[in-house]
């Protein structure tokens, strides 16, 4: 099977959750996987420390300056879509193969919405619905994430 990867957050020096959550969970696939190849996309060059693993999978680094998720990998996925998307960091590009799976992190922005602009805010609404909607699989990080999704974006358990 063709699996590709939106790897974009694991190029970058300073790791958050999401980035550090993407970074290990790519490492430990490529470490362990002998059977399917992969296809990480990427905006900047891969960190040293996933290049071990390698055997199987293809670099696609793609620079793009601005909404590279939405634009620049769903242009790519419309030229060259994998069998399988996986997208460890919420956003899907708006052209995507019919399998995707996607992770959802938390849904914080409905429980603190002073932290964040009234424009970040209506993003991170519409992007998370849509995601979870587009998904043939979302992935959560907690049973209190699962449960968002549901109530706030009626999606199925």
């Amino acid at each position: 099977m063709r699996i590709g990867i939106d790897a974009s957050r694991v190029a970058t020096t300073e790791r958050t959750g999401t980035e550090g959550y993407s970074y290990h969970l790519i490492r430990h696939l490529l470490s362990i996987d002998r059977h399917n190849e992969y296809t990480l996309y990427l905006r900047s060059p891969l960190p040293p420390a996933l290049s071990p693993s390698l055997a199987l999978t293809r670099l696609r680094v793609m620079p793009f300056p601005r909404l590279w998720t939405h634009l620049r990998l769903s242009w790519e996925m419309a030229l060259h879509p994998p069998d399988v998307l996986f997208v460890p960091a919420h956003v899907l590009p708006l052209v995507h193969p019919k399998r995707s799976v996607v992770t959802v992190h938390d849904l914080g922005y409905l429980y603190e919405p002073q932290a964040h602009r009234p424009v970040d805010r209506w993003y991170l609404n519409w992007s998370t619905g849509y995601n979870a909607r587009a998904a043939t699989l979302v992935i959560v990080d907690s049973q209190t994430t699962k449960q968002d999704l549901v109530r706030a974006y009626h999606i199925p358990p």
